[in-house]
């Protein structure tokens, strides 16, 4: 399920040599600008951790995060794991929090367990079942165990509540494109999403997409098949 970028003001110096202190404030300054765009991309990649909705920059590849978008970085296995035992004492205490819940499932999307992203979604769900970025994420958990049903369920549920959710639109396109090979309910959910939301990121991607969709194959070569089956190793 917005990128933002800065750019550095750059002074004029006077050429000379370089010191110790000059070299080391210039590391520093390029470490901390690493890590500042890792912190960008990490947060641009879920809609259910309340940021604005990710978008990919290749929508068209086969990709872990749709969305979402780059991918989230896999979390350091020992972070991880001490997250998930401070996420379930919580749950332990209050069954029902809802923010824990999300965080639990955001977790497992983030190390790749998907079952287990599917499972704490479904939980949270049960308390918020008109939350469609946890929706959408549920659903993008189904496409990366190249469960496309379900997933498309997902994403139909989502937009019940939202009909005009970008990143719903988006990866309900994908996984009708990639998943199911059902051009012409990708080009419906695509065209929907460029119509409700006119400033989309990536519009100029999508439409030349869409119409490379609307022309006809070359000559010699079949139309590919609608509903086939989804291909290996996609999400």
């Amino acid at each position: 399920m917005a990128t933002q970028r800065k750019q550095q003001m750059q002074t004029k110096q006077t050429p000379g040599p370089a010191t110790n202190e000059t070299a080391a404030r210039l590391f520093l300054t390029g470490f901390v600008c690493l890590c500042i765009g890792l912190g960008i991309g990490y947060l641009i990649g879920k809609q259910s951790a309340g940021v604005s909705a990710p978008v990919a920059s290749m929508p068209f590849q086969s990709q872990t995060y749709p969305p979402s978008q780059g991918q989230t970085p896999i979390q350091n296995p020992a972070v991880a794991a001490q997250n998930e035992a401070s996420l379930r004492a919580l749950l332990m205490a209050n069954p029902k929090n809802l923010d824990a819940l999300i965080q639990l499932g955001n977790l497992y999307y983030d190390q790749g367990q998907y079952p287990q992203s599917v499972e704490w979604y479904g939980k949270a769900l049960d308390i918020d079942p008109r939350n469609p970025n946890v929706r959408t994420d549920r659903g993008t958990s189904y496409w990366n165990l190249n469960r496309p049903d379900e997933a498309i369920a997902e994403f139909q549920k989502s937009l019940q509540v939202d009909p005009g959710h970008a990143q719903t639109l988006y990866n309900l396109g994908l996984v009708y494109l990639q998943g199911k090979n059902n051009i012409a309910e990708a080009k419906k959910a695509w065209q929907k999403l460029l119509a409700v939301n006119p400033n989309y990121p990536n519009r100029a991607d999508i439409e030349r997409q869409l119409a490379s969709m609307a022309a006809p194959p070359p000559a010699g070569l079949p139309a590919a098949p609608k509903n086939a089956g989804p291909a290996g190793g996609k999400k």
